[in-house]
């Protein structure tokens, strides 16, 4: 599929010990997608394997270099709008995809900051994509 659905979703894996920290984004950190939705203009949402839709296992995150990428040695895609708002971080960009395939998405990564879970959407042309997972810092 394209660049974003390889980008927007994911979460990394927490280590519960009774309770989980919050997430420190002012450095690179991990995320994992644990679940994923589907969704078709003119049909009804199902829940699929994120591997199904072209959904990343790992997504690695970098605010302060406005980056999101599927992979350690991909530029990824730009985080092009940063909102803390109730506890929440909200990240949000766009991507072209393929220049020459009509292809284009917007997506948001909403990261609870006190245990790392998070919730994604991706809009593309007549779909919606839902992510669900949890992030966690790099060692």
């Amino acid at each position: 599929m394209i660049k974003l659905l390889k980008c927007a979703g994911a979460a990394g894996i927490l280590a519960f010990t009774g309770h989980a920290a919050a997430l420190d984004i002012s450095e690179p950190f991990l995320c994992a997608v644990a679940q994923a939705n589907e969704c078709l203009d003119g049909s009804s949402c199902e829940k699929v394997l994120p591997e199904m839709v072209g959904a990343p296992t790992f997504i690695w995150v970098d605010v302060k270099k406005n980056r999101i990428r599927t992979n350690q040695n991909s530029d990824g895609a730009k985080i092009a709008n940063k909102i803390e708002l109730d506890g929440l971080h909200i990240l949000q960009g766009i991507e072209d995809g393929d220049p020459n395939v009509p292809d284009g998405a917007g997506w948001t990564i909403s990261i609870e900051d006190n245990t790392g879970r998070f919730a994604a959407a991706v809009a593309i042309e007549q779909a919606t994509l839902s992510l669900f997972g949890a992030c966690t810092e790099l060692p």
